[in-house]
């Protein structure tokens, strides 16, 4: 069974209120708009008091979450197993942004070598902002998977649904503030984490945190598999 740092039936009511509070926004928009045109001052007053009302509910709700519930509520995290979570790049918003928030919120290690990331903090792959939000689904250990070559695991995952070093960074960033573990599985030996490959590289996560490791395609071992990423779903809001 996969573990979970966060109330799940807590976050489906936040994401629920937060729906809620949208619409309900929306609708007082309306309102305000017709108001302004019909010249109803009182009618406006009356609409902006709910909407205030409305907002400061929601927000004394917020604030019964915890720093790590409310990062998965807005990236929309949800564990699958215990080597695969999807989550929601919104957009505007860069992989470099979710990483960096991750790593503040661990305070009881590095959860990303900070060398690494300065590193991708300087990296177009991983500074530039998504254009329109897309919920991602990653498996960090493709089953079966190790003691093949680069070639060999391409071909059980399909060269095209390998995700990028960035995706597989924010899912391995995202699973490890949901669960405590890596998406990569531990490796046997304990101690340190499965080598994954993803297009263009591959990561590990050891003591000093999530970084790349250099691996070479021909290179197969049991301590190395693959990572493979489902068809994006692209958001509407």
């Amino acid at each position: 069974m996969t573990n979970r740092t966060y109330d799940q039936a807590k976050l489906a009511q936040y994401r629920e209120k937060a729906a809620e509070l949208r619409d309900f926004s929306r609708a007082v928009e309306v309102r305000m708009d017709q108001a302004a045109e019909s010249g109803e001052v009182a009618d406006a007053r009356m609409a902006f008091g709910e909407l205030t009302l409305k907002t400061r509910e929601f927000e004394e709700f917020r604030d019964t979450l915890t720093p790590a519930e409310i990062f998965i509520a807005k990236y929309n995290v949800m564990v699958l197993d215990d080597h695969t979570v999807s989550f929601v790049v919104p957009s505007g918003v860069a992989p470099i942004d979710i990483l960096q928030e991750a790593q503040e919120l661990v305070t009881d290690r590095d959860l990303i070598w900070p060398e690494r990331l300065t590193e991708w903090s300087k990296d177009p792959t991983f500074t530039t902002p998504a254009t329109e939000s897309e919920r991602i689904c990653i498996d960090g250990h493709v089953p079966n998977s190790i003691n093949k070559n680069r070639a060999k695991q391409e071909k059980i995952v399909g060269k095209d649904n390998l995700p990028s070093l960035s995706e597989l960074a924010i899912a391995f960033a995202v699973n490890w503030i949901a669960t405590g573990e890596p998406l990569f599985r531990w490796n046997k030996s304990g101690g340190w984490s499965y080598v994954v490959r993803a297009a263009g590289g591959a990561l590990d996560f050891l003591s000093v945190g999530l970084s790349v490791v250099v691996i070479y395609d021909d290179h197969s071992d049991d301590d190395v598999a693959v990572s493979s990423r489902a068809p994006g779903i692209k958001k509407t809001r």
